[in-house]
């Protein structure tokens, strides 16, 4: 990759660059723009004509972030990359080039960190996103994964949490509540009833969120009656929160329009609860919430 770490002690059988030569054949997406990818000190990117850099960063930390026991490492490579494409999809943007970082502990093996790629991978390439570098250390507890993403906007053409006004309707992509639902019955399944169908869709939309990159271009078409825009990563309330401060205005929300999907209520009502402190705060939904002008 573009930058080399220390050597992977777990893994002296195939050595750091033997992983780092192994991790990198398995990403095949490769941009026109990428004058010079993974394999040296720097990768050297081109953006489009017309456009500017956008860029942000996440970190994934076991314990804090995930549980491995509850977390296959295919599944966490396919989420890894799908949180930080919803961070460019709030921005309006095209997402195009991603540098990994992997802190790694002794206790991970080699199928893992391919297991963990695979998923990567899978996200790339539907969405034609190139590994243009990233870093390897060990780690001398807990597994990591550093992510920076890079993509393209067009120019004055980007979304903001500031832009919201006085007046303007609330929207969601999607429904709200499901992640933390699905992350409840991973940890606790016994303890809720329910369809095995309903309980899988749940855990599916924590374990594999969806960017909502498409629904992001659609609004991007209809930017002169957006306001603001977040991805829900920290709960309806929070970013709503965030809106608000950035924006110097209040919401007011109806809680009978708050929009949960079929399999959240169902398993709400098997268990006599409403979970809308899942749907107010439970985080992690990836949809995209954003104002409209009236």
């Amino acid at each position: 990759m573009a930058k080399q770490g220390r050597r992977i002690q777990d893994l002296t059988g195939l050595g750091e660059f033997g992983l780092i030569s192994r991790l990198q054949s398995r990403m095949k997406v490769r941009l026109p723009q990428t004058l010079l990818g993974s394999g040296d000190d720097c990768a050297v990117l081109k953006l489009s004509a017309g456009t500017m850099l956008v860029s942000s960063c996440d970190s994934l930390i076991e314990g804090i972030h995930f549980e491995l026991p509850l977390t296959p490492f295919l599944k966490l490579g396919r989420k890894a990359i799908s949180v930080n494409l919803s961070d460019i999809a709030a921005m309006g943007s095209i997402p195009k080039w991603l540098l990994i970082s992997l802190a790694i502990p002794q206790s991970i093996k080699l199928c893992d960190i391919e297991a963990l790629y695979k998923g990567m991978e899978q996200i790339c390439k539907k969405y034609q996103i190139e590994v243009a570098g990233g870093d390897t250390v060990g780690s001398p507890e807990g597994f990591g994964l550093h992510i920076t993403i890079l993509g393209e906007t067009p120019k004055k053409r980007w979304f903001t949490r500031s832009a919201a006004r006085p007046g303007d309707a609330i929207f969601v992509t999607g429904t709200l509540g499901d992640s933390a639902l699905g992350l409840n019955i991973l940890k606790y399944g016994n303890r809720w009833k329910g369809s095995k169908k309903d309980k899988n869709y749940l855990i599916e939309r924590h374990l594999n969120p969806t960017p909502r990159l498409e629904e992001s271009r659609l609004l991007t078409n209809m930017a002169n009656s957006m306001g603001a825009m977040i991805d829900i990563s920290d709960g309806l309330l929070k970013d709503l929160g965030h809106i608000c401060r950035a924006s110097g205005t209040g919401a007011e929300l109806n809680e009978k329009l708050l929009p949960k999907s079929q399999p959240f209520e169902s398993i709400s009502k098997k268990n006599s609860c409403s979970n809308l402190d899942l749907i107010l705060s439970g985080g992690e939904d990836y949809e995209l919430l954003f104002t409209f002008r009236p």
